[in-house]
């Protein structure tokens, strides 16, 4: 097959570079196409991501204030269990103590004030003996008994015969009577 020229040089010429323009206009188009829906897909994207964020962010902030408040109690807890331990590694079961001092108390004494004193392990006893023997008695036991170390008695408690005003300061053995 035999093809004819009948365009012009400087025509043809002029439509190559058409061909051409046309050719890359299409491809910068379609460029730019698909940058614009690139850019499209990123800024939904980022959309979605910030709501994303967003969500989980305050999803974390539930859990944390919650872990919080479970630390929280937790830490209470642990304080009232030490307290409490430290409250029973200090006790000390008064009334043996008492049971005892009342059973060395003989008739005819009449204690008007005893004060216990465990950290200082003293005791002190104040009241009223009809006679002096009744009060030597009184004394005899406290110096006898088992839980008490020193027994300190001023002359004074013993100057008098009948309806004397006593008091007697005692120091108590260390830890007899804990738990």
């Amino acid at each position: 097959m035999n093809a004819l020229n009948l365009i012009p040089l400087a025509f043809k010429k002029n439509l190559d570079r058409e061909r051409m323009f046309l050719l890359l206009h299409g491809i910068i188009g379609l460029i730019v196409v698909i940058i614009a829906f690139n850019a499209i897909m990123l800024t939904t994207a980022r959309f979605v991501l910030i709501s994303h964020y967003n969500k989980l962010k305050n999803n974390t902030y539930l859990v944390n204030s919650g872990l919080i408040n479970i630390q929280n109690d937790v830490v209470n807890i642990n304080k009232k269990i030490s307290d409490a331990e430290k409250i029973q590694s200090d006790f000390t079961k008064l009334s043996h103590l008492i049971s005892d001092a009342q059973n060395l108390i003989p008739n005819g004494i009449i204690v008007d004030f005893m004060y216990i004193d465990m950290k200082e392990s003293a005791l002190r006893f104040s009241g009223v003996s009809n006679s002096r023997e009744t009060l030597l008695q009184f004394k005899n036991n406290l110096e006898t008994a088992s839980f008490i170390k020193k027994l300190d008695s001023p002359l004074s408690n013993f100057l008098d015969k009948e309806d004397i005003n006593f008091r007697f300061l005692a120091d108590l053995q260390k830890n007899i009577y804990n738990k």
